[in-house]
């Protein structure tokens, strides 16, 4: 394949990301196929309101989700391709959700389906995991780090202070250089923010925790080969919650984490979000507003 040069700019990856990188748009598929229940219906609403748009974003609500809803009436004949993904599911009863990947992700696998409850839809939009993941980036925080714990107590603790010390090392050790008027691009931000520096902090998550079992399984599936694995895991999250790629038991080592930090902090090689590395999550997160209620603090 080939592609046009891409220049370099002087803005580190984890501020180009969140500045001028949208979340790539999951798909949420709701299946039934006698008229809904009055509690049905408004959980349907209460989806719809979250993802009110083809772009998963809307101005005129707090905390829009990146994703897109389709209702689909199994009576009425569904198109083909939705017709196969119901008969791919192990559904006992209606009303049912499946939660894909964003296409461009190329992950085939649902990132979840089950019971269309609304236990499932409020872990769908809001589980607090990652609300404090996207509290920490909004207040400057380069990467915030998840520890998806094994159940294994003595390895999840040595996982968490290695990462917890490297971190610390990091942030005493990258600098982040100052950014440049160079022409190609114009994050005004970053430049009204002279304290900008390397920042970074873990989050440990269970695999049991009630109430995250949809983020859980998202983590899970960014790459195809961990979701039977039972060893600790570090996924680094920036920009708008993507991750990075996902460290797993001895892989989250100091060479490794350094790496990823030096990756995040360092500039920008590539403006093209497709030609870097990294998968969204789904979040709701009105990322574009709150960059711009930052921006008038900083000009003020």
């Amino acid at each position: 394949l080939l592609c046009s040069p891409v220049f370099a700019c002087s803005i580190p990856v984890f501020r180009y990301a969140l500045e001028r990188w949208p979340a790539d748009v999951y798909e949420v598929i709701v299946f039934h196929q006698e008229p809904l229940s009055l509690e049905g219906q408004a959980l349907v609403d209460k989806l719809q309101k979250a993802c009110p748009d083809e772009d998963g974003a809307s101005s005129d609500i707090d905390s829009p989700a990146n994703a897109i809803v389709k209702i689909v009436n199994l009576a009425t004949s569904p198109d083909e391709a939705m017709r196969k993904l119901w008969e791919a599911q192990s559904a006992s009863e209606l009303p049912w959700m499946v939660v894909k990947y964003p296409g461009s992700s190329r992950i085939p696998e649902n990132v979840w389906s089950g019971h269309f409850t609304a236990a499932a839809v409020e872990m769908l939009l809001n589980s607090p995991t990652r609300k404090e993941i996207a509290r920490r980036i909004l207040e400057g925080e380069s990467t915030v780090w998840v520890l998806l714990e094994s159940g294994v107590q003595q390895q999840d603790d040595t996982a968490a202070l290695l990462l917890e010390t490297q971190l610390k090392k990091m942030e005493e050790t990258l600098e982040i250089s100052a950014a440049e008027e160079d022409g190609i691009v114009d994050m005004a931000y970053t430049r009204a923010n002279p304290n900008l520096r390397a920042k970074f902090s873990m989050v440990r998550l269970s695999r049991n925790e009630p109430g995250e079992q949809i983020f859980v399984q998202m983590l899970l599936h960014t790459e195809w080969d961990i979701k039977t694995v039972s060893k600790p895991m570090a996924f680094p999250i920036f920009g708008r919650g993507r991750v990075l790629y996902t460290l797993v038991g001895d892989g989250i080592n100091e060479d490794n984490i350094e790496r990823s930090c030096s990756f995040l902090v360092g500039w920008c090689s590539c403006e093209v979000k497709e030609l870097n590395p990294g998968i969204d999550l789904l979040m709701s997160v009105n990322w574009e507003n709150m960059i711009a209620e930052q921006l008038v603090e900083y000009y003020e």
